[in-house]
């Protein structure tokens, strides 16, 4: 039976099912073996990278739902690395933005590639933008890269991203003490960053009321410690306190890093 609606061009597509963030019919996330092939591409030219935003958090122990691989990468490498991925036209094509977009985030001012055949996409981003400098000393390895843990905490901090930096806590289940030993607390957020990132939003001309982004000096000490201390509060009545440490982490369970996790 035909479909009426088949060539309607009106026809409404859920952002959730959109083939630009779901690949096209058929397609399945890139295998760990095709995962390592793109990443040779950075490793092969010495460009300094790790991975952030999902797949980050994900190796941390949370369960975020897998979107982009967003790849951060050291700032004065960055447009010799989205070159190198430009010329990868056997494995990797320039594409749309992803419709699944979040109001704090300005993804979408970055390339954006999809995997041939594959329902993964790359994107690509400066270091600056995640509040990371990208460098060795920095950057822990899994089989691939991630930030190390403190570097990760420290940046979700200082540009004031608390909802990221309560799912480290909780996949991570980290302890106020862990935060006065590991990371720097002294002073306030980056409001400098924050003005930028605020700059970048308001080029998108949306309505003001949809920048969730502050200026305003918080210190880091504050943000730490409401994130850590609403630990127990975040994991409700799904996560009894017996069996929990978090809402992530069974009192006892194992750091998620060390797990076996192809492609992570």
């Amino acid at each position: 039976m035909d479909n009426p609606d088949a060539d309607n061009k009106d026809v409404f597509i859920s952002p959730a099912s959109h083939p630009l963030a779901v690949g096209d019919p058929n397609e399945d996330l890139q295998p760990p073996e095709e995962v390592a092939a793109v990443m040779s591409i950075f490793f092969d030219n010495n460009i300094q990278c790790c991975f952030v935003q999902e797949y980050a958090l994900i190796y941390c122990g949370t369960t975020r739902a897998q979107r982009d691989r967003v790849i951060c990468i050291r700032d004065e490498q960055f447009d010799h690395a989205v070159d190198l991925f430009s010329t990868r036209s056997d494995i990797l094509a320039p594409c749309g933005l992803n419709p699944l977009r979040f109001p704090d985030l300005p993804n979408h001012k970055y390339p954006r590639f999809k995997a041939i055949g594959w329902a993964t996409f790359w994107l690509l981003v400066p270091g600056n933008y995640c509040h990371i400098t990208v460098e060795p000393e920095n950057i822990e390895w899994s089989g691939l890269p991630y930030p190390k843990l403190p570097i990760y905490v420290q940046s979700a901090i200082d540009s004031d991203n608390q909802l990221d930096l309560a799912e480290l806590i909780d996949g991570m289940d980290l302890s106020e003490e862990w935060g006065y030993e590991n990371l720097d607390l002294e002073g306030d957020i980056d409001t400098e960053w924050l003005k930028e990132r605020v700059k970048a939003l308001k080029d998108d001309e949306p309505k003001p009321m949809f920048i969730f982004v502050t200026t305003t000096p918080v210190p880091r000490s504050d943000i730490w410690i409401d994130a850590v201390r609403n630990k127990q509060k975040r994991m409700g009545w799904k996560y009894p306190v017996e069996r929990y440490a978090s809402k992530y982490r069974k009192h006892g369970s194992k750091d998620p890093r060390l797990a076996y996790r192809p492609g992570l």
